[in-house]
């Protein structure tokens, strides 16, 4: 029987749940022209909340969608954004070329037939003049304007721009986009720190140009009903009460709960003990222990080692006086910057741990650091 329960993949179609709440409003603020600021947590279905909302909505919008994860240079940046934007609005090789080529005569790029046999652009790779950047970055309205329909430019992991571009850059960006009338933008990331710089503090360059919108879990009730729904589609069937455990231990993340879900498919798809879920839970965190481990190594503080442990041991309390001699944490003024520095690399927030299956790891380690 094959699995039904999809991870580690942009999940759409049936194998989504939920979201409708968010779809509604990135649709009415997509029609008003409103750029949109997406952030959330890793493992939350950002990606794959945006590849579900081009899909429903792809008759009304053109949808071009560029991954900025690891992206190495500038120019690289801007061949993704002309090559995305370009296949999405024409269909026709021959009508993308002719359009493309139209619309920004004065740039130095050139066609190319990529290795998966479609056609894309390269850049000479040479500095840039303005008037190369902003011919590229204007082609989203560009085309809007030909094609008579509002072009939907989403910029995932919008953040690494700022490693290869700098911040003079990105204030060049804005002042192009920030002029669009018939293309609009959804940046999206999970690297908060990197993003609130960039959107929320006055010196900014994307200060305030942007709705900030976080993406949270999905309703846990929806959830369980999904599971137990998969289930009984396939054969099988599973006690809500299982359900809600895969749902409260995962706190909601979409990514978490399919991995748990499939781990406990793969045992047996008509579960009836608590002790084959508890199995499941153990394998999908034992699947990520190297990758927990890297950032155990990492952690180079006594201190804070001490913190992620009592933090995983003792989520959502308060961390005061009690708190900080329990597990040596030595003042609150350590404790405060242990956080601090916690959370602007993306392990902690608002004092608590940010990936529910590391916290299941840590628990399991000694409690002295």
């Amino acid at each position: 029987m094959e699995n039904p329960f999809r991870y580690g993949s942009i999940v759409t179609g049936d194998d989504f749940v939920d979201r409708v709440r968010e779809l509604e409003l990135l649709v009415r603020e997509i029609r008003s022209g409103q750029r949109v600021l997406l952030y959330s947590n890793r493992r939350m279905g950002k990606s794959s909340l945006l590849k579900e909302l081009a899909r429903r909505n792809r008759k009304e919008f053109i949808f071009a969608y560029v991954d900025l994860y690891g992206v190495p240079s500038k120019n690289k940046f801007l061949e993704m954004l002309t090559t995305e934007v370009a296949r999405a609005a024409f269909t026709n090789t021959e009508k993308l070329v002719s359009a493309v080529t139209d619309l920004v005569k004065e740039t130095r790029i050139r066609f190319v037939i990529t290795s998966t046999g479609k056609p894309g652009v390269e850049l000479d790779q040479v500095e840039l003049r303005d008037s190369d950047l902003a011919e590229v970055l204007d082609l989203p309205e560009k085309i809007a304007k030909k094609r008579g329909k509002r072009v939907v430019v989403v910029l995932d992991e919008f953040q690494e721009l700022l490693s290869i571009g700098g911040v003079q850059m990105l204030k060049r960006m804005r002042s192009r986009i920030q002029h669009h009338k018939h293309a609009t933008y959804i940046f999206s990331g999970s690297k908060r720190h990197l993003l609130r710089q960039m959107f929320q503090e006055e010196e900014g360059a994307f200060y305030k140009s942007a709705r900030p919108f976080e993406l949270g879990p999905i309703s846990r009730s929806s959830f369980e009903g999904f599971i137990v729904k998969k289930f009984e589609e396939s054969s099988g069937s599973i006690e809500p009460r299982l359900a809600k455990r895969i749902v409260d231990v995962s706190q909601g993340y979409p990514y978490y709960v399919q991995q748990i879900s499939h781990e406990l498919f793969d045992i047996t798809n008509k579960p009836r003990k608590s002790e084959e879920v508890e199995e499941a839970i153990r394998n999908a965190v034992e699947h990520h222990v190297p990758s927990f481990l890297v950032v155990w190594d990492s952690v180079r503080s006594q201190l804070q080692r001490r913190y992620l442990i009592a933090v995983a041991k003792e989520p959502g309390v308060g961390h005061g006086t009690g708190f900080i001699e329990k597990y040596g944490l030595k003042s609150y003024s350590h404790k405060q910057r242990i956080e601090k520095q916690l959370q602007a690399r993306g392990l902690i927030e608002s004092g608590d741990l940010v990936d529910p299956m590391l916290a299941l790891w840590l628990r399991s380690l000694s409690g002295s650091a």
